[in-house]
């Protein structure tokens, strides 16, 4: 182990160790308040000193404004907060992170800062949210309570990151993909000729048998003729050069047609404060230029599971959805498609292949 990983093992353990103390005091304000400064402090060591960390309100240009947070981290280069005595209003553009702290997380805090993060999301609020606490009212899957309170789990949950200490972290992630980099132009002509049953090659080859039918050709007069011989040169080009083509789909150009990837990733453990320094290397990984995250964490390798699978084309279609509590046991990656068009819609609908045998 490092001596960085060490150093900031003994400061989760002390973390941990205050929050045991804290639980004597009586005033809930207080506790709470103890327990945020921890953490913050905590959160502190991990990120450029570029960013700044304080408890406050976010407010965009209209002057509206969320909930106050428990921790927000911000880049006071981009614009300047406004200060008034105890209380910080940071522009929202300026928000890098917004963070809860919960001393136990239980349903009733759950959906508290769910309305929060909405809030902070109906103002143009677009940063990663987390919420940390330090214990759980339940022994079972957080991640299930989460799922049951959220509507918009799978593709625009208002918690990016869900972390209770000794227990789990999980978090959102997406990516975009462009289809052309999946799929040759020739091949993305062949899954729609699949799809209506017919082929380009077969118009092709009916144009071919067109120029051997001798009663056809002499009735042509010689400009019809000559357009037909260019039209066959042309099609004999397209499909000989059909990869160097810009397809066009419904007067959408295939190159920009694309989709996204919504994934919930995930650790469960109860030792080795894997949990807490998890979350520590997702935050600094973010906001920093290299890869913090590797020294905290030593090299360990922690096994990350996919709990949560969902596809999104570019028109909202969604499908491939799945969740499993204990992870999915299968390549989530490994997926086929079919593509749908029509004067009215677009639509690509994704199934993912969970023959777990074909993947070995």
């Amino acid at each position: 182990m490092s001596i960085i990983s060490k150093s900031f093992n003994n400061k989760i353990n002390n973390l941990k160790g205050e929050f045991e103390v804290n639980k004597s005091v009586v005033h809930q304000g207080i506790k709470g308040g103890l327990n945020e400064n921890g953490i913050l402090l905590l959160i502190k060591d991990v990120i450029p000193q570029k960013f700044k960390l304080t408890k406050g309100v976010t407010e965009n240009s209209k002057g509206d404004q969320s909930n106050e947070s428990d921790i927000l981290i911000y880049n006071d280069e981009i614009l300047p907060p406004y200060i008034k005595e105890d209380l910080t209003f940071v522009p929202i553009e300026a928000v890098k992170y917004i963070f809860e702290v919960k001393s136990t997380l239980n349903s009733k805090e759950l959906k508290t800062t769910i309305g929060k993060f909405e809030r902070f999301g109906s103002i143009g609020g677009t940063s990663p949210t987390v919420l940390f606490s330090f214990s759980s009212d339940i022994k079972g899957s957080e991640l299930v309570r989460y799922k049951k309170n959220e509507s918009t789990f799978y593709t625009k949950p208002n918690l990016i990151a869900l972390c209770v200490s000794d227990k789990c972290y999980y978090f959102k992630h997406k990516s975009e993909h462009y289809l052309k980099d999946q799929m040759s132009n020739t091949d993305f002509i062949k899954l729609l000729d699949k799809s209506d049953g017919s082929t380009l090659q077969d118009a092709f080859d009916a144009f071919r048998e067109s120029i051997s039918n001798n009663e056809l050709l002499s009735k042509m007069s010689r400009v019809e003729f000559a357009s037909f011989i260019k039209n066959f040169i042309n099609m004999d080009n397209n499909i000989n050069n059909l990869d160097k083509k810009e397809l066009t789909v419904n007067g959408i150009k295939y190159s920009e047609i694309k989709f996204t990837v919504h994934r919930w990733y995930g650790i469960e453990s109860t030792t080795d404060n894997d949990v807490i320094l998890s979350l520590l290397s997702g935050i600094s990984n973010t906001l920093s230029q290299k890869s913090f995250g590797s020294y905290l964490l030593s090299g360990k390798e922690l096994d990350y599971k996919v709990f949560a699978i969902c596809y999104e084309d570019m028109w909202g279609n969604l499908s491939a959805q799945d969740f499993d509590e204990k992870g999915l046991k299968y390549d989530t990656e490994r997926v086929s498609f079919k593509f749908e068009s029509s004067n009215d819609y677009n639509k690509m609908i994704f199934t993912v292949n969970k023959d777990k045998s074909s993947q070995d």
